[in-house]
């Protein structure tokens, strides 16, 4: 198998665990009309955020027993780190020049690209032979790639957060796991001591904050109460008082001075290290984080079996189901424009096999979404716990950022870090997301219902510009008039010098032509 790029990784799981048999193995599909066995070989590009150990040499095995066992289709794999993904996919569809199978977040990201028509839909396959492949994918996790009556790929991972905590020093100050979030508070300030922060975070990225306020919405309003609000061909009223409720809690928790230092400049790796370094108690994260504190993980051997952890506390009062999960379902999907669907659909179904799923858990150690991949005989005791958890759950929740339109969940981000920085205000959020939801309507009724523009344009170009850097701020100061040629200020991160960027559209997109200081905004002619 030969590899493109490598870059970085994150995703995600969801398996159930059943010790007692695992379903029969499926037979192969039937090569499709663009599929030959012993003809000429047909090329599949993947795009993948798994570009960390283990996921990338979990995927390196499955696709190489995919390739041994179909040797007419050669899989070319590309890892991209993850932020960096989000930026790289958008501008390879909107070029015309997408990948025949590429990963997706469920909800609102992979939504965006179905209304587009970029996305091949593949119910007829899952419901082929009885409901076979469909009968092997577990839980609900299909609701969030189905559209229309239609579904679009496979969830695989299922990925959920939690807070994560020291039990050596919850049982230093006889501490037990908080219910409510009134005892959360409590909590917090009896752990506190001057070398201990309650909790750890690391916002420098954007999205760990928002969690807390994504959780808080869905224990106040409820599930249905986002879905509708979120959606962004709806109305967009967020008229609930429950959001700026929701946003004042977490402002709260900020002044009670819960966090660590200057959260929003700290990287969630640094925070991850002050809980297992004793230096906080606590640390919301996701399930993303189990084999970095667990046994061969990168934190300390003393440190293995001193962390648990325990879901969001219960907002009394809330007309939320209380007991739900947070979390995602993590998929592939296949492009609309992809030349060889019956090869792709092939290897999803192996991707997707009881087989493939089992050696990721063997590997990994995460919750695959396909039954019997997860057993007593292959799943420590970390994952058998989260794997019955997931089960139990009454639902499962995504958060806010996967449902909202990109774009308006930038401001929700951006929101929660001015909120830390104490340089903005619930309410003042809450307007800015509606009049961004009113400005994302319009447009994607221009549009068709899709954000990702096709052929040269402003959106590309500021896309590709901060392809490397998707944090960046980018800003159009000049483009010739079919856009095919364009200048973009791009500033980084936080600030700092800005630089320009000049961009020339090829067959397969913008590429950058050259990269220099500042320069003044021009004609846009």
């Amino acid at each position: 198998m030969r590899h493109a790029i490598a870059v970085a990784a994150i995703c995600l799981a969801i398996a159930l665990m059943l010790t007692c048999g695992c379903p029969p193995p499926q037979p192969p599909a039937t090569p499709g009309p663009d599929v030959t066995p012993g003809g000429e070989q047909v090329q599949l590009q993947m795009w993948t955020i798994w570009n960390t150990e283990p996921r990338k040499s979990a995927l390196d095995e499955i696709v190489a027993n995919f390739e041994s066992a179909n040797p007419d289709i050669d899989v070319v794999v590309t890892n991209v780190e993850p932020d960096a993904y989000k930026n790289r996919i958008r501008v390879a569809i909107g070029s015309g020049d997408p990948p025949d199978v590429f990963f997706v977040w469920s909800g609102e990201w992979l939504h965006n690209f179905v209304r587009g028509d970029n996305v091949l839909p593949i119910t007829d396959a899952l419901s082929a032979n009885s409901d076979e492949w469909r009968s092997r994918i577990m839980g609900d996790a299909l609701k969030w790639y189905t559209f229309g009556g239609e579904t679009y790929g496979i969830p695989f991972l299922r990925q959920c957060t939690f807070f994560f905590y020291n039990t050596q020093l919850f049982a230093r100050d006889h501490v037990e796991t908080p219910e409510t979030w009134d005892e959360f508070l409590d909590v917090c300030e009896t752990v506190r001591r001057p070398d201990v922060d309650p909790i750890a975070l690391g916002n420098s990225v954007k999205w760990p904050a928002h969690h807390y306020v994504s959780c808080l919405w869905q224990r106040l309003m409820g599930q249905d109460q986002l879905l509708s609000d979120f959606d962004p061909m709806g109305a967009g009223a967020y008229d609930s008082p429950g959001y700026v409720q929701g946003l004042r809690m977490f402002q709260d928790l900020v002044a009670r001075d819960v966090f660590n230092r200057a959260p929003n400049g700290t990287t969630r790796e640094n925070a991850r290290a002050l809980l297992y370094t004793g230096k906080a108690a606590m640390f919301y994260t996701g399930t993303w984080d189990f084999n970095s504190l667990r046994e061969g993980g990168e934190a300390p051997e003393e440190f293995w079996d001193a962390w648990d952890w325990f879901n969001f506390p219960a907002v009394e009062g809330g007309e939320g189901d209380q007991e739900a999960i947070h979390g995602g379902a993590d998929g592939y999907v296949i492009s609309s424009k992809t030349a060889q669907p019956d090869a792709a659909i092939r290897f999803l179904q192996h991707l997707n096999s009881v087989e493939s799923a089992q050696l990721f858990v063997d590997k990994c150690r995460e919750l695959v979404l396909v039954t019997g991949a997860v057993t007593e005989e292959n799943a420590d005791d970390v994952l058998l716990k989260y794997a019955r958890q997931v089960e139990a759950a009454p639902t499962i929740v995504p958060w806010a950022d996967t449902l909202m339109e990109r774009s308006v969940a930038e401001v929700l981000l951006d929101g929660c870090q001015a909120l830390i920085e104490g340089s903005t205000t619930p309410e003042q959020i809450m307007d800015d997301i509606r009049t961004r939801q009113a400005e994302v309507k319009q447009r994607l009724e221009e549009l068709g219902g899709t954000t990702v523009a096709e052929g040269p344009g402003e959106e590309l170009a500021k896309l590709a510009a901060v392809e490397e850097t998707p944090d960046a701020a980018a800003e159009i100061t000049g483009h010739s008039e079919d856009w095919r040629t364009a200048t973009v200020r791009v500033t980084p991160p936080g600030g700092g010098a800005a630089a320009t960027v000049d961009l020339q559209w090829t067959d397969s997109g913008y590429e950058i032509v050259t990269t220099g200081e500042p320069a003044d905004a021009g004609d846009n002619g």
